[in-house]
């Protein structure tokens, strides 16, 4: 006899259906510009969370009451959140498409298709439609081409304007870090050059006392991964300095204190040498790799307390230049001197970029550094009266941040949903046999499913009347949800990134045929509730 915490066959598929169902239901809420709130109340919290971005929905579903439904569940939350981590957007459209495929297969598996070839078939058809999107891409060729997807992704004016102009200024690789207020405010602040966490040693070497801030132009630059405290490990720099005829030196360590840091305060009140003394604040990885991109940025060499290099036997080769050079207590700003290693060093980073999955903890240090090196790196300040509202502009900040990127390398199609019909055509021209064509119709079937749930997440009673009215008026049309009407998708500034469409139709996929072909499933006795999908 069977364990009674495994489930086989039909009784297994149809459960783990109805909790895929469950979970997709509720996210399919949230597609397009009409879309629905929910509600989240947390048992800490005295007022419920308001929550309108998919993935932030599914993350706080952790558990369905029945264990089964449970599984399919997780599978729809796991498959979302996976979409979030890789491009942000989307993922209201990547749960709708998954579950309608999902149906449709389910359907035909019942009516006795192989589920092997219902997945041949539904991979077969996916390749086509994804072919279809990049054809009909259009690339991003000017600002109004970003102000309109922007637009689509984030449907608030305001921020729009200003992720656009960042973006428009930074380009694809840009790094953009967010900065909550307490209090109604948004802004934006471009960096010339790169930006570390790193703070000034000492207040009085701040150069403008109106901001706190010291900044330095045609600057000397000696990196020291150690901690700097006596005269002696200073003065080979004062020296080089002086024999340079510079009149202004950064200093970069891991803590500057003492003597040293009196000497270095001396010269710079004085005016003998105009100093910015900075130190790293990142974890000991973290600021091994800082160091590492500094040295890349003005042509230093990093000097190891750990291998022997101490500061005190400085040498000429050692000392590198930057054009600028800014530090307060929260950021230290480096320009960089335009050597070619930089160049290398992005490739380099680019490359490892492209080698790790989605969800891996370094993508973001690896993004962090390839703007820096760049010079593409900006914060956004962004603030609100209450919580609720703070929380959900930085999740539209965050969305952007990720999708736009993709849009401005890959290009953009025509938006809600009208992409996927078009591609509907070239699904169907693909060529399959029995259970495989099943699968082929089922795609083909789920890819009207965005359009009608952004129509009828709007109100509109007929979806496949205004399919009809779109067919009749050409392929660049479809149903402006705000508007009420059809209208070139265009001109009306309904744009969305290919990129992001095609994730999601993968992704979708994914999920839907790992559901469809579970024929058993085993539960724990005591599975652990995690907070991460």
């Amino acid at each position: 006899m069977l364990d009674p915490d495994v489930l086989c066959g039909l009784d297994a598929s149809a459960r783990l259906k109805r909790g895929f169902d469950q979970m997709t239901e509720v996210l399919a809420l949230t597609l397009g510009p009409t879309q629905g709130t929910i509600l989240s109340k947390h048992e800490t919290h005295p007022q419920p969370e308001v929550l309108t971005d998919a993935a932030t929905i599914a993350r706080r579903i952790l558990a369905l009451p029945d264990r089964v439904e449970d599984v399919g569940a997780m599978l729809a939350r796991n498959l979302v959140w996976r979409i979030y981590l890789k491009v942000g957007d989307g993922c209201a459209t990547a749960a709708v498409l998954a579950q309608a495929i999902l149906a449709h297969a389910h359907r035909m598996k019942a009516a006795g298709a192989n589920p092997m070839a219902l997945r041949r078939g539904i991979d077969r058809a996916a390749a086509a439609a994804i072919d279809a999107l990049r054809e009909m891409s259009r690339p991003v060729k000017d600002q109004l081409d970003l102000a309109k997807v922007t637009q689509t992704i984030l449907n608030d004016a305001n921020l729009s304007r200003v992720m656009v102009d960042i973006f428009a200024h930074l380009g694809s690789d840009a790094y953009v870090s967010i900065e909550d207020y307490m209090a109604p405010y948004l802004e934006r602040r471009f960096y010339e050059g790169g930006r570390w966490m790193g703070r000034l040693a000492s207040p009085y070497l701040v150069t403008d006392p109106a901001k706190r801030r010291a900044a330095l132009s045609d600057c000397l630059v000696v990196l020291y991964a150690g901690d700097v405290a006596e005269l002696d490990d200073l003065r080979p720099a004062l020296e080089l300095a002086a024999a340079m005829e510079s009149k202004c030196l950064a200093l970069v360590a891991n803590e500057i204190k003492d003597v040293a840091l009196t000497a270095l305060i001396m010269n710079h009140r004085q005016g003998r040498l105009k100093v910015i003394a900075a130190e790293l604040r990142e974890g000991e990885s973290k600021r091994k790799t800082d160091y590492e991109d500094l040295a890349v940025l003005t042509g230093a060499q990093v000097l190891l307390p750990e291998t022997g290099q101490r500061l005190r036997h400085l040498e000429p080769g050692d000392v590198g230049h930057s054009p600028r050079v800014e530090a307060d207590s929260d950021e230290l700003i480096v320009v960089g001197s335009g050597r070619q290693q930089v160049s290398g060093q992005i490739e380099l980073l680019h490359a490892r970029l492209d080698h790790l999955s989605p969800d891996d903890e370094e993508i973001d240090h690896l993004r962090l550094r390839v703007a820096r090196l760049g010079g593409q790196v900006a914060k956004l300040m962004i603030g609100a009266y209450t919580e609720a509202e703070r929380n959900t502009l930085k999740q539209k900040a965050e969305k952007a941040l990720h999708a736009l990127p993709i849009a401005l390398r890959e290009g953009w199609v025509p938006g809600g949903g009208v992409a996927y019909l078009n591609c509907i055509p070239a699904v169907l021209d693909v060529k399959a046999h029995n259970s495989e064509a099943m699968g082929v119709q089922a795609l083909a079937r789920a890819l009207e499913e965005p359009f009608r749930r952004i129509a009828t997440n709007a109100g509109a009673a007929a979806p496949g009347a205004l399919m009809a009215q779109m067919q009749k008026r050409g392929m660049g049309y479809g149903y402006d949800a705000v508007k009420r009407k059809v209208v070139s998708m265009e001109k009306d500034g309904v744009l969305d990134a290919t990129g992001v469409l095609i994730e999601a139709l993968q992704t979708a996929v994914s999920g839907a045929v790992m559901a469809l072909t579970t024929e058993t499933i085993v539960l724990k006795s005591n599975p652990q509730t995690s907070i991460e999908p």
